[in-house]
């Protein structure tokens, strides 16, 4: 499992290395995927440490949020300057293949797919975020096994 702040920043430094910069909203929703990916391929194990709550706009970690609030709803185009192991964010290479391979399926699957769409995918009245949230109510704790088997039921129904 690794800090939220290190997979957020990959996609942070991977939309300006490929001058397709994320917004804060699209941050949310990339590390939610890539976390429920990782959940579903690799037997519940999770992608990231901190759990996501169910915010009126989806699912969200308020440590991501707290890092890249000032930008709003416009897109981040500075680098997360991260020290991990005393090694900058753009130089870290310890992630696991599982944890390297949810990352990149998640960029090459949502790069091209705005904010909203995201959000209305997040949305969906079987989401792990719409069932939370109609359940638990604002900043419920989305439970892992509930993102696990939705994104395994995702899975089976995309591979046939």
């Amino acid at each position: 499992m690794y800090s939220s702040v290190l997979i957020a920043g990959q996609f942070v430094n991977l939309g300006i290395k490929e001058s397709n910069p994320v917004t804060q909203m699209k941050l949310q929703k990339m590390v939610f995927f890539a976390h429920g990916l990782h959940l579903a391929i690799n037997n519940g194990n999770p992608l990231i440490r901190e759990k996501f709550l169910a915010w009126k706009f989806g699912p969200v970690v308020p440590t991501i949020y707290q890092l890249y609030k000032q930008w709003g709803n416009a897109p981040i185009i500075e680098r997360t300057s991260i020290l991990v192991n005393s090694k900058p964010l753009e130089y870290f290479s310890e992630l696991s293949e599982s944890a390297l391979e949810a990352i990149n399926n998640t960029w090459e699957i949502t790069k091209d797919v705005d904010a909203i769409t995201l959000s209305n995918w997040s949305h969906s009245p079987d989401s792990p975020w719409a069932i939370t949230y109609r359940n638990i109510g604002e900043n419920g704790v989305i439970d892992d096994n509930l993102i696990k088997n939705y994104f395994e039921q995702q899975i089976r129904s995309t591979a046939g």
